[in-house]
């Protein structure tokens, strides 16, 4: 087959799939509404579904793939553009991380994108403050994302309150939003954050109810006194954490391997253990590096003392499903929209 055949090929199976996603989110939304067409909500019920419409008819295009992460999509529209900030909360077992791959790959930032692009009727890039990994969750994740100002076919001001309501209804279930709002000036997720905080969930149980393994470490029994000792030694102090990565590291995104992060130990129940991690940034999986170095001296196969210089293939990585990405900080407040 002509090369220029198969990209034609490509794209119309991508865009097949993608009406096919839309069209099963369109009856999901009829379902959803349909017993409460006298209210308000179903009013913005008919807009949604017109949105999906709109992209069944090629009225609304969906956006081109854009291999630059940091870079919102660009919205070419009638009104003007706005800067908008939202904060999420998702389950991550069962997504290929935050960043946004192919159409056939299911990722976070490819689902907020398409349910977005349907409330706001408009091509939505948004840009993460945390590419978080294939099974890790968040409790706070923040991005950003430019949108037109005013509804589409409509000379009304786009109202927060009324979006962040559609786009709950319109997210998949393990995916919450949390937040909506407009941005202040110049904001950008990621570098506009000061700090960042996760956690890692172990648990000492030899039993664990399903729902809860998917957000924690099965690790058996630990000492804890010896890994609070080895946070004692690590926590405030500048040092280089290159051991606590894979080396895989982007000095633009991870920034210097020489860092400070305060690390904590909290007993959050007779078998739970939740260790929490905060600094500026992080290096590639850092944090589950470090529970993994954490609990090998756990484990008695580490020194306390000697978790600062040990050498990387000492060094496992803990499993993503105990990791969530709690909080990002900013130097300044984030406000919801009150319009």
């Amino acid at each position: 087959m002509p090369e220029a055949n198969k990209v034609a090929s490509g794209q119309a199976t991508s865009g097949s799939q993608l009406l096919r996603d839309l069209a099963a989110k369109k009856v999901t939304l009829r379902r959803l509404w349909g017993f409460q067409e006298k209210t308000a909500v179903a009013a913005e019920c008919r807009m949604a579904m017109a949105s999906a419409d709109a992209w069944q008819t090629g009225a609304l295009r969906p956006p081109a793939m854009d291999t630059s992460p940091d870079m919102p999509e660009q919205t070419s529209h009638a009104s003007s553009v706005e800067l908008w900030w939202l904060r999420l909360a998702y389950d991550g077992t069962d997504y290929a991380g935050w960043q946004k791959q192919s159409e056939e790959v299911r990722t976070i930032q490819g689902e907020v994108d398409k349910a977005l692009a349907l409330v706001f009727r408009s091509s939505i890039r948004t840009v993460g403050a945390s590419r978080t990994d294939s099974g890790v969750h968040a409790q706070g994740q923040v991005c950003h994302f430019e949108a037109p100002s005013l509804w589409a076919n409509s000379n009304s001001r786009l109202d927060a309150a009324a979006a962040l309501r559609r786009l709950r209804l319109t997210l998949p279930k393990a995916i919450l939003a949390l937040e909506l709002g407009l941005a202040p000036s110049g904001f950008h997720s990621r570098l506009s954050a000061a700090k960042k905080q996760y956690s890692y969930r172990l648990s000492t149980a030899s039993l664990v109810m399903p729902f809860e393994a998917r957000r924690c470490w099965i690790c058996g029994d630990l000492n804890l006194d010896a890994m609070q000792k080895a946070i004692d030694e690590l926590s405030g102090k500048e040092m280089d954490y290159s051991a606590f990565s894979t080396g895989e590291n982007d000095p633009d995104y991870h920034g210097p391997t020489v860092k400070t992060v305060d690390i904590s130990l909290q007993v959050d129940g007779p078998d739970k253990i939740l260790i929490r991690a905060t600094s500026e940034r992080f290096l590639y999986k850092m944090v589950r590096r470090l529970v993994g170095g954490l609990v090998e001296v756990g484990k008695g196969r580490l020194e306390a003392s000697g978790l600062e210089s040990a050498d990387r293939r000492q060094i496992p990585t803990a499993p993503p499903e105990g990791l969530s990405l709690e909080e990002v900080m900013y130097p300044f407040t984030l406000k919801e929209d009150r319009m």
